[in-house]
Protein backbone atom coordinates (compact mmCIF):
# COMPACT_ATOMS: atom_id res chain seq x y z
CA UNK A 1 0.00 0.00 0.00
CA UNK A 2 1.23 3.68 -0.64
CA UNK A 3 -0.07 6.39 0.87
CA UNK A 4 -1.02 10.13 -1.03
CA UNK A 5 -1.79 13.75 0.31
CA UNK A 6 -2.37 17.22 -0.67
CA UNK A 7 -0.36 18.65 1.37
CA UNK A 8 3.42 18.84 0.68
CA UNK A 9 5.80 16.79 2.71
CA UNK A 10 8.79 18.15 2.40
CA UNK A 11 10.32 22.28 1.70
CA UNK A 12 8.22 23.48 -1.59
CA UNK A 13 11.30 26.25 -2.21
CA UNK A 14 13.57 23.86 -4.56
CA UNK A 15 10.40 22.12 -6.31
CA UNK A 16 9.59 25.93 -6.83
CA UNK A 17 12.90 26.78 -7.91
CA UNK A 18 13.17 23.96 -10.27
CA UNK A 19 9.89 24.47 -12.00
CA UNK A 20 10.69 27.93 -12.46
CA UNK A 21 13.53 26.63 -15.42
CA UNK A 22 11.33 23.79 -16.83
CA UNK A 23 7.91 25.73 -17.32
CA UNK A 24 7.13 25.43 -21.04
CA UNK A 25 10.49 23.12 -21.65
CA UNK A 26 9.82 19.88 -23.78
CA UNK A 27 13.24 18.53 -23.33
CA UNK A 28 13.00 15.58 -25.86
CA UNK A 29 9.77 16.86 -27.76
CA UNK A 30 5.98 15.75 -26.81
CA UNK A 31 5.45 12.27 -25.94
CA UNK A 32 1.97 12.66 -26.66
CA UNK A 33 -0.55 15.69 -27.85
CA UNK A 34 -1.33 16.04 -24.48
CA UNK A 35 2.48 16.48 -23.14
CA UNK A 36 2.44 19.56 -20.94
CA UNK A 37 6.36 19.39 -20.80
CA UNK A 38 8.65 18.82 -18.08
CA UNK A 39 7.82 18.62 -14.74
CA UNK A 40 10.38 18.52 -11.72
CA UNK A 41 10.37 14.91 -9.31
CA UNK A 42 11.23 15.07 -5.89
CA UNK A 43 12.18 12.01 -4.03
CA UNK A 44 12.51 12.17 -0.43
CA UNK A 45 12.05 10.31 3.44
CA UNK A 46 8.61 11.47 5.16
CA UNK A 47 7.56 9.48 8.04
CA UNK A 48 9.74 6.09 7.53
CA UNK A 49 8.19 6.28 3.68
CA UNK A 50 9.71 6.55 0.44
CA UNK A 51 7.94 9.75 -0.81
CA UNK A 52 7.88 10.98 -4.34
CA UNK A 53 6.18 14.47 -4.85
CA UNK A 54 5.47 15.97 -8.21
CA UNK A 55 4.70 20.40 -7.93
CA UNK A 56 1.18 19.80 -9.33
CA UNK A 57 -1.73 16.98 -9.68
CA UNK A 58 -0.25 14.76 -12.50
CA UNK A 59 -1.89 11.64 -14.29
CA UNK A 60 1.06 10.15 -16.06
CA UNK A 61 4.89 11.58 -16.70
CA UNK A 62 7.51 9.62 -18.91
CA UNK A 63 11.25 9.21 -18.32
CA UNK A 64 13.70 8.57 -20.68
CA UNK A 65 16.32 5.53 -19.97
CA UNK A 66 18.29 7.13 -18.73
CA UNK A 67 15.93 8.69 -16.25
CA UNK A 68 14.06 5.52 -15.66
CA UNK A 69 17.49 4.04 -14.06
CA UNK A 70 18.24 7.28 -12.24
CA UNK A 71 14.85 7.71 -10.83
CA UNK A 72 15.13 3.83 -9.76
CA UNK A 73 18.36 4.34 -8.20
CA UNK A 74 17.24 7.18 -5.94
CA UNK A 75 14.06 5.41 -4.83
CA UNK A 76 16.76 2.38 -3.84
CA UNK A 77 18.83 4.99 -2.24
CA UNK A 78 16.11 6.64 0.03
CA UNK A 79 14.73 2.78 1.02
CA UNK A 80 18.58 1.48 2.01
CA UNK A 81 18.39 4.63 3.99
CA UNK A 82 15.00 4.11 6.26
CA UNK A 83 15.65 0.36 6.78
CA UNK A 84 15.16 -1.49 3.61
CA UNK A 85 14.14 -4.91 5.21
CA UNK A 86 13.78 -7.21 2.39
CA UNK A 87 16.72 -8.96 0.15
CA UNK A 88 17.31 -6.87 -3.09
CA UNK A 89 17.83 -8.41 -5.81
CA UNK A 90 17.78 -7.03 -9.69
CA UNK A 91 17.13 -9.02 -12.35
CA UNK A 92 17.97 -7.98 -15.81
Amino acid sequence: MSHHGSERPFDSKPMSEMMKKLLGEFPDGKLTPHDEGATAVQVGQHGGRVVVEFPNPTKWIGFTPDQAVEIAATLIKHARAIGLTKPFTIEI
